[in-house]
């Protein structure tokens, strides 16, 4: 008896070897290293008519194999795999009457999967468990699937699956097939376990996707305060800003880090992020062009009687933002005056200014009456429709654009 040679190389016909696999863990699924740890009993089947003539079943310690012929079965895709050995070495051979011998170990063993994370965490992933002869082409040995060609069911060839229970991910599908391989040493019998899984989202909708969604709305309040109050909505804005960077420092962190493309969940709290600070700018812009126009007429207004009764104090930037209000109640846009005299014009109860009326007074009137002021206002009530139909709309577009892909 040679372990050296394989059994039926006399005939010039390759061996046929029974594969089944019965699965008893599958965990420590890993995107950034794009690879799973799966632990799994593998049974190998095969006749060696060299071994045949014992009188009745014969169990033997796995140590065994080392005296005869065994198939150089390795994982195609492994990292790293070890057999266990506690308390012994977990393996075990049986010959039978007519000479099959069934070979059984128990390994555990991290398997490289790869993955496409474009749709994170929306993605469902393909991950496989390839067994393959290191030495022997497919003219000395053949793997094939022992029982059905099946995965799940108890008279399949890969049991376990239905069992298992993973944290992040549901197990979808399951299957087996044969397949073969060409190297540059010749062609060889593979069997292929491929399963899929899916990303649980409940985890990110809580984590990532609610959050960035409250955010957004708050940063709508600011829309709602006054413009001349300028902590308060700067001081949301600014808040609202940061907070959100603090999300997106979590998700880069808690997410797959190796790729180098845009992923669904980053692309969703990039546009969120887009919107906060966007209503920030709005506020500044707004701001902005309204001290422009104060400092604008304030230049115009120099060397004109203007006249404030009443004991509030005005500046130029309240006496807009309170005759737009005023405008707003009594829409004396169409009262402008023509020429001579002077014009009054009641801002509130406590304050009046008035102004000689000439062309260049008509002008500086009509800066103040024809609604600039007033529209610059509606920025803010335009925002407020703007903002949220937008944000609805890029939802829509995106949870169909993704749960579709």
């Amino acid at each position: 008896y040679h372990k050296y040679i394989r059994p039926g190389i006399d005939t010039g016909k390759p061996i046929v070897v029974n594969v089944s696999l019965s699965v008893t863990g599958l965990d420590r699924i890993s995107d950034a290293d794009m690879e799973y740890t799966v632990t799994f009993t593998l049974h190998q089947l095969w006749k060696d008519t060299r071994l045949d003539g014992t009188k009745s079943i014969l169990t033997m310690d796995g140590s065994l194999g080392n005296r005869i012929w065994v198939p150089d079965t390795y994982i195609v895709n492994s990292h790293t795999s070890f057999i266990h050995d506690v308390t012994t070495r977990n393996g075990l051979i049986r010959l039978y009457p007519d000479g099959t011998v069934l070979y059984v170990l128990r390994i555990t063993s991290t398997v490289s999967c790869t993955m496409k994370l474009h749709k994170y965490p929306m993605d469902e992933q393909a991950c496989k468990l390839a067994l393959e002869s290191w030495s022997f082409t497919e003219q000395d040995l053949i793997y094939k699937w022992d029982k059905e060609e099946s995965c799940g069911s108890p008279s399949g060839s890969v049991t376990g699956m239905d069992n298992i229970v993973l944290l992040q991910f549901n197990l979808t599908k399951c299957s087996v097939y044969i397949s073969n391989t060409t190297s540059f040493s010749g062609n060889y019998s593979q069997l292929i376990l491929e399963f899929r899984l899916k990303r649980n989202m409940l985890f990110f909708l809580m984590q990532t996707y609610l959050p960035s969604v409250l955010l957004v709305i708050l940063s709508w309040v600011s829309f709602w305060i006054n413009m001349n109050s300028v902590p308060a909505r700067v001081g949301l804005g600014a808040t609202t800003v940061l907070s959100m960077t603090t999300l997106m420092i979590g998700v880069y962190n808690s997410g797959p880090k190796s790729t180098s493309y845009i992923k669904a969940i980053d692309f969703y709290v990039c546009v969120c992020y887009g919107f906060i600070f966007a209503a920030l700018m709005e506020y500044a812009g707004a701001h902005f062009t309204v001290r422009r126009y104060a400092t604008k007429a304030n230049k115009l207004l120099d060397g004109f009687n203007i006249k404030i009764s009443g004991n509030k104090s005005w500046n130029i930037v309240t006496l807009f933002f309170d005759y737009s209000l005023y405008e707003r109640k009594h829409n004396d846009c169409k009262n402008k005056p023509k020429n001579g005299g002077h014009v009054e014009i009641d801002i509130e109860e406590e304050a009046v200014f008035s102004y000689p009326v000439n062309d260049q007074a008509i002008g500086i009137y009509g800066s103040f009456e024809c609604c600039k002021v007033t529209r610059l206002e509606r920025i803010d009530e335009y925002s407020r429709i703007i903002f949220p139909v937008a944000f609805v709309g890029f939802n829509a577009v995106y949870w169909w654009v993704y749960l579709t892909m």
